[in-house]
């Protein structure tokens, strides 16, 4: 098999393992679940009896017609039920025929309805529902037929693949639904205000329900029903994860696992030290240090918050935060050793100081490993594929150039598991830092400068070239002549840098909305970030465009080419931000110098190209190129320096002398660039035969 098949393959083996244990994990969990529906049913029916013939008896004295209310409701997997409540409303035709979500004084209630209402007694009754398996006792509240059809298909597929239940986050969140209803305008108030946000909830349930949050949804349920706290407003966050989750799961669990990891390593001491002094400690005394040891641990992870650390994603700082505690965890037996060999509390010899050193670091070592080990078992998997791209040269090979935030991101990105298997990286190159040629930093051996790329993509068969460089910089030209002449991809990652940079440093209160929006990222991607000038992309598509009118209808296009000699050593001398202030003056004055249908572009650190269109005659390309020689021969000032330039101006009547013009298709701006500026010094002969030879290369 190739090594190009051969990560699908991985891919496939992978998710299909995946998929297998979440169908078994999911059946049991539902298994349990329909376990516990039916349980606590089964039990809340037989206890309940008693109220249900109470309730039965207050609705017959409220008003005519029966206790029970049977409403139609969609189920799971899109089945319609019959859902059983008490009635608490009038038996009137409107009852049936007005809408299907009721407000705020609705007047088709009785006066025992709003009662049954605001208490969620009217919805016990449910527990028939549960017993017979159309409903659980927590899940998606069902939804009138009707409305549920009207929802987005992804969100009807995703409520509906469980089974919809007596409560939920979604029912104790919007339990006052009714007063936040307009009677005027009931439906369009449900349809827009309140049902995307139930939808939303519902599809949070869905995807991260479990046992314990089912059982926080059911504390939650019974506290609305004080007075007192049916008034607060419950975070979503403790919706989902209330106190018995956050319980269980942050200390009970944790707990246990710690209490299991010390007594493991206080049997292992035990064995040690039990055959080199041929006394064995006993079991019991085994666990009275297990379980101390436990104690202390997860109580001081508590107090400085490691228990609210989600491990899988956690970090440097929370792993020192770890050792910490296991130090402290260790000084505090030290202690109590000590103080047991003063006083003997307990009827057992103290402990040798080594041993209890031995189960400090032994049991911190493994509090990390069990906190850790999701990210060590996915540490070993990543080296895996690592070595594995490496040995087989998987997916397309990618050269990072500079290093610094901007390769950090770059490795970040390029290691993900949508990108691993798609791109190899292959190292880095970097001409800041030569004295670090050789050596292996961010993961990534620095394999040479930017002047060793070409011997790079030939050595490694490099498909793409990740500059991590600011735009400004005068090394992305070179990049970009080395990449073209190879016809090697080059990706820039300063431009969404850049982009996040004026959003974090915008004015305080100023919301850029438009800034990600894909018109915006259009405009970006062919635009020049500093002078706003259409960039080497556009020209070169629009020259294109313009070759080609131009071949068709006989019309007579001209380029010229401006190259700031200077603009270079303005840069090492005073900066980027200089630079750019004197790009964008220089910039003003050039777009004085066109017309309106002219195309002025910036296609390098220091050039800039005039498009112009439907010439009458070779005069005005001369009188345009006077204009741009004037306008740069007055100096330019920037924060009290002043700056001079002495550009180089080349200029072209296409359809005349330039070779390219024959094939527009094939048109490369830095080739016409080439080109143009070679006939500033050459006859008009030998300026085609340099295009041709720039394109035989």
């Amino acid at each position: 098999m190739s090594s190009q098949t051969y990560p699908n393959r991985s891919d496939f083996i992978h998710n299909t393992h995946s998929f297998s244990i979440n169908l078994v994990n999911e059946a049991i969990r539902s298994w349990v679940k329909r376990a516990f529906d039916f349980t606590l049913a089964f039990v809340g029916l037989i206890i309940l009896a008693p109220v249900f013939i109470y309730i039965s008896i207050l609705i017959k004295r409220d008003s005519p017609g029966p206790v029970f209310f049977w409403g139609t409701r969609m189920g799971k997997h899109g089945q319609s039920f019959k859902i059983l409540k008490f009635r608490t409303m009038y038996e009137r035709l409107e009852s049936y025929q007005g809408p299907p979500v009721t407000a705020d004084k609705d007047q088709r209630i009785t006066p025992l309805g709003h009662w049954l209402r605001d208490t969620k007694i009217n919805e016990l009754p449910q527990l028939w529902n549960v017993l017979i398996g159309a409903m659980s006792i927590v899940g998606p509240r069902p939804e009138d037929v009707e409305i549920a059809k009207s929802w987005p298909q992804d969100a009807f597929e995703e409520i509906l693949s469980i089974r919809p239940g007596i409560t939920s986050p979604t029912s104790v969140l919007y339990h006052d639904e009714e007063k936040l209803l307009s009677q005027d305008n009931l439906m369009q108030d449900y349809l827009k205000r309140i049902l995307p946000d139930k939808i939303r909830l519902d599809r949070l349930y869905v995807r991260h329900h479990s046992f314990f949050s089912d059982l926080d949804a059911i504390f939650w349920t019974l506290a609305i029903i004080i007075p007192q706290l049916s008034k607060t407003k419950i975070p979503e966050g403790y919706l989902f994860a209330g106190p018995i989750s956050r319980l269980i799961h942050r200390y009970v669990n944790w707990f246990l696992i710690d209490f299991l990891v010390s007594l493991v390593v206080a049997y292992m001491a035990s064995f040690i030290w039990g055959i080199g002094l041929q006394a064995p400690l006993a079991m019991g005394y085994l666990t009275a240090i297990a379980l101390p040891v436990a104690l202390f641990f997860s109580g001081f992870n508590s107090l400085i918050g490691l228990d609210r650390v989600l491990w899988s994603e956690a970090t440097v700082d929370d792993a020192v935060r770890l050792i910490i505690s296991s130090a402290f965890m260790t000084a505090i037996l030290f202690i109590f050793n000590y103080v047991q060999s003063i006083y003997h509390w307990i009827d057992f010899s103290p402990l040798p100081p080594i041993m209890i050193l031995f189960i400090g670091v032994a049991a911190g070592v493994g509090f990390l490993s069990v906190r850790y080990r999701l990210r060590l078992l996915s540490s070993t998997a990543h080296r895996w594929v690592n070595w594995r791209q490496e040995t087989s040269r998987i997916g397309e090979r990618v050269l990072i150039v500079g290093l610094g935030e901007g390769n950090k991101i770059a490795n970040y990105l390029l290691r993900q598991r949508t990108f691993r298997t798609a791109f190899s990286i292959v190292g880095t190159v970097d001409n800041n830092n030569p004295s670090q040629h050789g050596m292996r930093v961010s993961g990534n051996w620095i394999l040479g400068g930017i002047r060793d790329i070409p011997t790079l993509i030939k050595r490694y068969d490099i498909g793409m070239i990740l500059s991590t460089i600011p735009h400004a910089e005068s090394e992305n030209e070179q990049i970009l002549e080395i990449c073209q002449r190879s016809h090697t991809r080059l990706i820039f990652l300063d431009d969404p840098l850049s982009m996040t940079n004026h959003q974090v440093t915008r004015p305080q209160g100023q919301i850029d909305s438009q800034l990600w929006s894909e018109g915006h990222l259009e405009y970006k991607a062919m635009h020049d970030v500093v002078t706003g000038l259409p960039n080497r992309y556009l020209l070169q598509d629009r020259v294109r465009h313009a070759f080609l009118y131009a071949k068709r209808y006989g019309t007579q296009p001209a380029l010229v080419f401006i190259e700031l000699n200077t603009m270079a050593k303005i840069d090492e001398t005073f900066g980027h931000t200089v630079t750019d202030e004197v790009l964008r003056n220089v910039t003003e004055q050039l777009k004085k110098c066109k017309r309106e249908s002219d195309t002025l572009a910036r296609f390098g650190f220091d050039k800039f190209a005039l498009l112009l269109e439907n010439l009458p005659s070779e005069r005005e390309i001369e009188i345009v190129v006077e204009r741009v020689r004037t306008a740069l021969s007055n100096p330019f000032h920037v924060d009290q320096h002043e700056f001079l330039f002495n550009a180089r101006i080349g200029h072209c009547m296409c359809q005349q002398t330039c070779a390219a013009f024959e094939n527009p298709e094939k048109v490369e701006i830095v080739r016409c660039y080439g080109c143009v500026m070679a006939k500033s010094t050459i006859n008009e002969k030998e300026a085609v035969n340099t295009y041709e030879n720039i394109l035989a290369e």
